[in-house]
This record gives C-alpha cells, structure tokens and sequence, in this order.
C-alpha cells in the first residue's frame, strides 16, 4: 500500500509529493483457497519492515504489518497493509493519481474510533477475522481526519473481498477475484489509462489462479523509474503462507509462514536484511560500511543487466541526493547522467558538486548544455549561473547563514522550497545563502557533507504534527506570520444537522488549504476546532473539498469573483462564524 497521511495511507500516502501507485489483487483458486498479491511502489526505500504482533490477553488474533521508515510506522496509521493469523488481509491504493479529494459517503452518520485514528489499522487485524466485520466496522466509524484520497482492499479466507473508500463501500461474495489499481471501484471511475490494471485482469481470469499466476502478476506489473515497487508479497489466507520479493528480483523470495512470523516474538524485521544477495542490498551495504564512491565501485563489479543497473542508480541517487543531498554518491549520478534523462534536478546538482568542488567552468557548462538540450526548461538558468558567479537574486528577502564548518564540501538548506538554489556559499567564518520567499512558515535544517546540522547561533523549534502529535526539530522561519503560535478555538454554525465541516488555510495546522481537517460536532448546528495558529491565519470551510465551499455570513468577494477567506489575527474579536450555505447547493 501506500502513504498518504491517510489521505492517509495509501498507495502512496505519508502527504508526500510523489503519488505511488500500487497493485493489489486476490482470487479463489480451485480449492477454495484465497490467494491476494500486492506490489509495494513508491519512491525506492532503503527502510521497509515487517513489523510482527504475536496474540496479547488483549487481542484475538496475532498479525503482521508492513511500513515504510520505522517500525513504528507499523502500529499508527501509517501502516501499509498487513494480514492476520484468521485470514484476514488488506492493503490500498491512492484513488487518483492527480490528488483529487473525494467526499465521504455518509460521513455524518459515522462515529469517531474511540482508539483515535493511529489505531483503527491494528484494530481491525487484531480484532477482526472476516471482511463482513471491516465492513460493519466502517459504516459505523472512519477517521477523523484524512482518508479522502484512498481505497481499502480486503479480502479473507472465507472468500469475500471488499472495496471500502470515501466512495462508499462494495463487497463481493462468491466472485472469483478482485483487482484494484488508482481508481475508485466503489466509484466505478475509469481506469485513468492505467496499464497496470488490464494485465492483472487478462492473467486472473485467463489463468489458474495461484502461486505462479500471482507472481507473474507482481513481476509483469512492477514499476521502475522514480516510482518503483520495492517490494511485493503474496499470501494464501487458508494456509498461511507467505512471500516476500525485494528489489525486483523475482527468483529469490524470502518464504515464509504466518506461523513462523508470529513465532519470532513482537519484532520488527528490517526487508532488506532478508535479502542479503539481492543487489540493492550489497550495494547499500557497501555505502553504510565504506561511501558512496566504494558503493559504486561495488555496483560496477556486479554482472547485471542494464536495466536493473539503473533502477539501483536511481533508488540511490533519489534517496540519497535527492533526499539527503548526500554528494558522497555523486558517482552514481554521473554514471545515470550517461543515459541522458531530461532531469532538472539531476543536472542542476551535479553542476552544483561541481561549482562546490571549485571547477566553476564545468559546473557552467553543465548547466549550458542542458539549457542546449532541452530549451523548454523550467530551470531559471541566469539565476543559477549567477550563483556561480557569486551573486544572489537581487530581490531576495531571506538571508540564511550556518556558522563554521570551513573544512566542508558542500552545505545545503533542506525544508525550504527554493529548488535548485538550495546551496549556500562559503563566506568569512560562515555559509551563506539568500533567496526570496514568499509567506508563510519554513522549517529548515542543513546538511553538511550529507549530514543533517544545526545552526548554534540560530534557535531550534520544536514543531508538533496536526496528524499524530509527534514532535520534530528544526530552525523555523516566518514571513508575514508571527513567530509566536496562538491556542485558537474556532466554532461555526451550519445550515443543516448533517453537514460535515472541514477547514483548509494558510500554515501547516491548517494543512495548507486541503480539506484533511474535519471539526468536531458539538451540537446538531454547531462545529468547532482549537488549533495552534500563527497570526494572520487566513482558512475556509468545505465539506471536504472545494466544490462544496461554505458561504459564510458577512463574506467578501474578490475581484475575481470568489469569496476571500476569514482571517484572524492579534486584532481579532470574531472565532465564531455562521454558514449560511455552500457552493455546490447555491441556486
């Protein structure tokens, strides 16, 4: 499955910026037996785990997770799928690959899981042994937040399967299988083009289904490129058996059981620690052990074909540089550079290692000649090669500075969204960069020769998530906004006894104008939400997303035509706002 802060989970999910886009699918076979298969594809982690839950005196049945970046990952919501000793499995996909938010069918009617939303996930397979329970489960509950943009796919060993979205829900009883992809089933949306999801149909219904079907089905359905499938699992319900595939290697599967899993104790198994001969695996040991330049010494040794030769520079290059701005795996950009991909990205960093590494001419000409070969570019290529020269943009209106670290490479700003301008130049006793941002609320951090730093003579915040409440770190900068967060109760009156009311605004806590948030009902015409704001905080209500837009008592208009947005700053008197109707309904 996938990430998608539950837009929550989900074939993608973790509201990050790259849509995954998963495969999952489950079929009878000819002894009742009920097969299920998924193929995992996001961007390459290194950090996949199957998480283990043995049976407790507080829960039914024991289960295993799966979950991407720590085992935690694998008890809130953030899991990725999973399967239970009973029989029970699901795992999901992101609905649309665009991001669309989807209304909830019948959201008034549900209740909050008393558990809270980290705990619906384990709930269920803790708990439940049958999809007619998930099922039962979610007509009367859902999330409080999230979970707009993705499908559940269940399936148990009693052979039904099921579909539960924001769409509604749909079950299958004595069908023969159940495919889903990034459309909505419950919907009953178009495929969007998907190619993925006509070749899993032609081999379930054309084949016998079963183990070497449903392998196939992984491997002639696995992605590459940016978005990959990392891994792929596949379970028979009845009898409990399970394989794992890693890194896009059908051959050598890591063969287990639900029994054997269970046996191992509550632990969480790092998925590339079980494949230690696939490729990926030796390479990214070698570059925990020796660097990034010795990794690719490793990689060049290996005899493989082409195509998995690149797959591996890339996993390295997006997660490493991309992510980590880790110039110690530069080698590995080089070599993928050979194979002339339109990358704005690629090209714009390895001009930068260059400038970095003080050969400014090549660095120049990098940049040149990618302007050369792909004149439509989006790259502001006057602004980067004025850097290399040394000049700043002459409207920029931050300054960032990272004391010391004279002896270093290369340091970079990670958090602010100025793309291939994200260096900082070595100035007298300090780094120093300066750009111009728009408003709004930045939490930064450096990286020094692949290192995450902190400034010591800037403050260090500690930020709490709106998701889960986790604490992260970092220096934060604020522009038009106060430094200073306010405990803001906001409260507003609707039309109707079953109206759902979200809030979407200008700052993180108020998820940057997506409808993920949903306020409370406190009354039958009453809704309301205290949030950490910092001032001036603009936002708008919806029912989930902005083709229900509220008309609010006293709205302005702009010059366009659409409703401005409430506000609320230090002069502020009015929290309380009246809804008099919305968008979709107005006449």
């Amino acid at each position: 499955m996938r990430t998608i802060k539950l837009i929550l989970l989900s074939c993608l999910v973790t509201l990050p910026t790259i849509m995954e886009a998963c495969t999952i699918f489950s079929g009878k076979d000819k002894h009742e037996h009920i097969w299920v298969g998924n193929n995992e594809d996001n961007p390459f982690s290194f950090f996949n785990y199957i998480n283990i839950f043995p049976k407790t005196s507080e829960t039914l049945y024991g289960y295993y997770t799966l979950s991407y970046a720590t085992p935690e990952n694998g008890e809130n919501f953030m899991i990725q799928g999973g399967m239970n000793e009973a029989g029970l499995f699901y795992d999901m996909n992101t609905l649309d690959m665009s991001g669309k938010e989807y209304l909830i069918k019948d959201l008034y009617k549900k209740k909050s899981f008393p558990g809270g939303d980290d705990k619906i996930l384990s709930h269920i397979l803790s708990n439940f042994e049958t999809v007619d329970q998930v099922v039962d489960f979610f007509e009367n509950y859902w999330f409080d937040n999230g979970f707009k943009g993705a499908q559940i796919h269940l399936a148990d060993r009693k052979g039904t399967f099921a579909m539960i979205s924001p769409d509604g829900i749909k079950v299958l009883k004595n069908q023969r299988y159940q495919i889903s992809t990034n459309f909505s089933i419950c919907g009953n949306e178009e495929t969007y083009g998907c190619w993925r999801y006509p070749i899993a149909k032609q081999k379930i219904e054309n084949e016998v289904i079963g183990f070497s079907t449903f392998k196939e089905i992984c491997e002639n359905t696995a992605q590459k490129d940016n978005v990959t499938t990392i891994y792929s699992n596949i379970q028979n319900l009845n009898t409990g058996d399970i394989w794992f595939y890693f890194g896009l290697d059908y051959n050598t599967p890591y063969k287990t059981t639900m029994r054997e899993l269970l046996s191992k104790g509550r632990v969480s198994l790092l998925m590339r620690d079980l494949f230690i001969e696939n490729p990926f695996t030796i390479v990214y040991d070698v570059f925990l052990e020796e660097g990034g330049r010795k990794a690719f010494e490793k990689l060049k040794s290996l005899n493989l074909e082409e195509d998995l030769k690149k797959q591996i520079l890339l996993a390295f290059i997006n997660s490493m540089i991309g992510n980590d701005f880790n110039m110690d795996l530069q080698p590995f950009l080089e070599e993928y550079l050979t194979y002339n991909p339109p990358v704005r990205w690629m090209h714009t960093i390895n001009a930068i290692y260059h400038y970095n590494q003080g050969d400014k001419d090549r660095a120049i000409a990098i940049i040149k000649n990618y302007k050369k070969d792909v004149p439509e570019t989006s790259l502001d290529v006057e602004g980067i090669l004025n850097r290399f020269d040394g000049k700043f943009d002459k409207d920029a209106n931050v300054t960032i500075e990272l004391n010391g670290y004279q002896d270093a490479k290369s340091v970079f700003v990670k958090g602010l969204p100025i793309d291939d301008f994200n260096f900082l130049d070595k100035g007298d006793g300090k780094w120093i960069g300066k750009f111009k941002l728009g408003s709004g609320i930045y939490n930064y951090s450096f990286v020094v020769d692949g290192k995450e730093v902190f400034d010591n003579k800037t403050p260090i915040t500690v930020t709490k998530s709106i998701w889960d409440g986790e604490s992260s770190t970092s220096h934060q900068l604020t522009i038009d906004l106060s430094p200073e967060i306010y405990e803001t109760k906001i409260r507003v009156k609707v039309p109707n006894k079953d109206d759902v009311v979200y809030i979407a605004g200008n700052q993180p806590n108020l998820t940057y104008w997506s409808s993920s948030i949903r306020l409370t009902k406190v009354s039958d015409y009453e809704r309301e939400i205290t949030v950490n704001l910092h001032y001036p905080a603009l936002f708008k209500f919806t029912r989930g997303n902005w083709d229900t837009e509220a008309v609010v008592e006293n709205n302005i208009k702009g010059v366009d035509g659409s409703f401005l947005p409430q506000e609320i700053d230090l002069n502020t008197i009015q929290t309380q706002y009246l809804i008099t109707d919305w968008k979709d309904k107005m006449d």
